[in-house]
């Protein structure tokens, strides 16, 4: 009995020996763990940590509300309203989502690797550097270098608005060849897809004859879209800033904004200078009616699928590429005059 006693006893002092040990070892392992943690969330707020000591937030969040207006401003925008960032399929989503965009250009393509699950609009981090560094350097652009426009290869380089030509150039596609046999329309949509600006601007990707005139605009404005569309004289949240819009309205009328305008036209009050976009629309109108009569378009602009020779395919190629373009010539006026001019003739 006085045995089984010591036995027992043996026993219950072995279980609690192993007991306090492996407790030990746990307290030890979570504090190991715990320590980690903490070192990863310290280095992970370095930065955030050495920007409050030295005052270098106020560099952004000040008074001034500079932060606050901009998102006003982008708010407004069709960057950041509207139904734009719902195209969030993989092949829509390079442009129109946040996700997309910055996952294309970090991989260099022009595709991503799977449509975007909840996708956000276009914001401040799709386009700068944000809290990077913690200092003014934050606003840096994503990118800025010069752009292959994927449509013909040409080299698009204007600035700071070679960020917006990352987005704003024609889709690649298969556009009809000068002197060539028939070609077939498969699609309604069929044309540059939207916004074939950085194309017209540089005076490439028409339908026909190489373009051999020149573009001012394109050769006297250093930062290209950013000169004209973001001028910081804004008009409220309508028109300059991160707007981008280049048009507001007063009492219901429609008002064109030319703040980016005055420094190079000093008597500018309408982007109907010298009866430019007049003339373009004119052009646009006639080249309209033409292929309504050719069976290319119906009444409502809609391509129509079918086979077309080559110069009747190029002409709606360049009617669609003047359209989608939406500044009625100003962009590039020797350029819209052009391709309207030269399709008119085509189809006469």
């Amino acid at each position: 009995m006085k045995r089984a006693s010591i036995l027992l006893g043996l026993t219950i002092s072995v279980i609690l020996i192993l007991s306090i040990t492996m407790l030990s070892c746990q307290s030890s392992t979570a504090a190991k763990t715990g320590s980690a943690n903490s070192s990863a969330a310290k280095t992970g707020s370095a930065n955030f940590v050495t920007a409050k000591a030295n005052n270098s937030c106020i560099n952004c969040h000040d008074s001034r509300g500079l932060i606050v207006s901009r998102n006003v401003q982008r708010s407004t925008s069709l960057h950041g309203s509207g139904f734009t960032f719902e195209g969030s399929a993989a092949e829509c989503a390079i442009c129109h989502t946040s996700e997309g965009f910055t996952e294309r250009i970090a991989s260099d393509t022009f595709e991503i690797s799977e449509d975007i699950k909840n996708a956000s609009p276009i914001n401040c981090r799709t386009c700068h550097q944000i809290h990077k560094t913690y200092t003014s350097s934050d606003w840096a652009l994503t990118i800025d270098t010069p752009v292959v426009l994927k449509l013909t290869g040409d080299i698009f380089d204007w600035g700071k608005g070679n960020l917006c030509a990352n987005c704003h150039q024609a889709r690649p596609s298969d556009v009809p060849q000068a002197g060539g046999g028939n070609y077939e329309i498969t699609s309604t949509s069929f044309g540059p897809h939207h916004g074939p600006q950085a194309e017209m601007t540089a005076g490439v990707g028409g339908y026909g004859s190489k373009y051999t005139g020149s573009n001012v605009h394109y050769q006297a404005i250093a930062d290209g879209c950013v000169t004209c569309h973001m001028t910081d004289d804004t008009y409220g949240k309508q028109a300059g800033g991160h707007t981008m819009s280049m048009s507001f309205k007063n009492n219901e009328r429609p008002v064109n904004y030319v703040a980016g305008c005055i420094e190079c036209h000093k008597d500018i009050d309408t982007f109907d200078r010298n009866g430019l976009q007049t003339e373009v629309k004119s052009l646009l109108e006639e080249l309209r009616i033409l292929l309504v009569a050719q069976g290319l378009i119906d009444e409502s602009g809609s391509g129509i699928v079918g086979t077309f020779s080559s110069e009747h395919a190029g002409a709606l190629w360049n009617y669609k590429t003047v359209m989608e373009d939406k500044s009625f010539g100003v962009h590039n006026p020797g350029f819209a005059r052009f391709l309207l001019q030269t399709s008119i003739d085509a189809l006469k």
